[in-house]
């Protein structure tokens, strides 16, 4: 599917009138974001140390450097994408030019935000940060209206090749290679090792393993269960892990991409790239569950939760008080479990709720949404 989806993100870099760094993992689409939305003279496309490519010419980095420079000293707005393989030497020079222009920085790491604001950098001072992560789903549901395809297209890497998630789940095998391609790519900008070792955790995590503990417990590293925590608090800085606080003093550790996160499932549990297997389902569910509580907890001005002690999908608390809980589910939801659910999540927050993706539940409890209704909160939400 050939598809631009807005982003709220859009008005902001419409608004740049500053030197600004714009950062996030790859593939987030901050490249299609400022070429899209940011008035410039001049754009550079950083391949390597030596070289760049500007309007579609490859040239050495000091000559388009120079035509940066240029473009600055009239006034004019300059971007350098691929900031974070600008060998750092060069940093000194470009700070000599501000402020004059606008010099808009694209790095695909995080790690390209703590060099630059470093207190040893030359840079620092220059550049206002803006992070550009995965789209947010009330922009994606807005425009699709459909719930389970915005979960997946939150992920822009995703959007040309599928037109569902049935089709992901078809096509599952293809995409695992360009998963963990994905992946060397993020460890790459970010200077580290793809090592089996980060793989493997990612895996688990792919396969509903949240536990440090238990992770640790599987692998069995030097270092035991700190190395692992360690190790997915990197990833979590690299933009692949998402942090989600439980009602107990754990943290629900998850891959941040949807899609990413049901290829590395698929990996995990069915091995799809060493052998012909069909797989038969995705747990989407999950994603659903963590994506429209995201949504939920903007809407009603709180902080997602998650309760694995209660078995609850989405808390949203308040002021560090639960006021909301909901069961999400993708398809329909019985009289008898939303009775059993309303027992179940009254014990842990004021108001309780259900969610179908399929239809509007029944009347149950304080509040029940459906997919329009779903649609119609995300179309109030949406900046776009």
């Amino acid at each position: 599917m050939r598809l631009y989806l807005r982003r709220q993100e859009e008005e902001r870099i419409r608004k740049i009138q500053n030197w600004t760094l714009i950062y996030g993992r790859r593939k987030t689409g901050k490249t299609t974001l400022v070429k899209n939305n940011l008035k410039y003279e001049t754009y550079v496309f950083v391949t390597d140390v030596n070289s760049a490519i500007e309007d579609d010419r490859i040239v050495k980095v000091n000559d388009a450097l120079n035509d940066v420079k240029e473009t600055l000293r009239k006034g004019g707005t300059a971007v350098i994408d691929e900031f974070q393989r600008l060998p750092e030497v060069y940093w000194s020079l470009i700070s000599t030019w501000a402020p004059s222009g606008v010099l808009v920085a694209l790095g695909s790491s995080y790690g390209i935000v703590s060099k630059v604001f470093d207190r040893n950098s030359p840079l620092l001072g220059l550049f206002t940060p803006l992070e550009i992560g995965l789209l947010h789903y009330e922009d994606v549901l807005s425009q699709l209206e459909d719930p389970v395809l915005s979960v997946l297209f939150r992920d822009p890497w995703i959007i040309p090749f599928i037109n569902s998630y049935e089709e992901l789940v078809e096509r599952v095998k293809e995409f695992v290679l360009i998963g963990k391609g994905l992946i060397g790519e993020v460890f790459k900008e970010e200077d580290k090792q793809l090592t089996d070792l980060y793989y493997k955790i990612l895996l688990l995590l792919g396969e509903g393993r949240w536990r440090s503990s238990e992770i640790a417990g599987i692998i069995q590293p030097k270092g035991g269960e700190p190395t692992v925590a360690s190790m997915i608090n990197k990833m979590a800085k690299m933009g692949l892990v998402e942090k989600i606080p439980t009602l107990g003093r754990e943290n629900y550790y998850k891959v941040e991409s949807p899609p990413l996160s049901l290829i590395l499932y698929a990996e995990s549990k069915y091995m799809v790239s060493e052998r012909e297997v069909k797989v038969p389902e995705l747990p989407i569910g999950k994603e659903v569950q963590f994506t429209v509580g995201e949504m939920l907890a903007k809407y009603f001005g709180g902080e997602q939760y998650y309760s694995p002690k209660e078995d609850i999908d989405v808390v949203i608390v308040k002021r560090k008080k639960p006021i909301w809980a909901f069961e999400v589910k993708i398809g329909e939801i019985s009289k008898s479990e939303m009775i059993e659910g309303v027992k179940r999540m009254s014990k842990v927050a004021e108001k309780v709720g259900f969610i179908s993706l399929k239809e509007k539940p029944e009347e149950i409890g304080d509040l029940s949404l459906g997919p329009k209704d779903l649609t119609k909160i995300a179309k109030g939400l949406s900046k776009i």
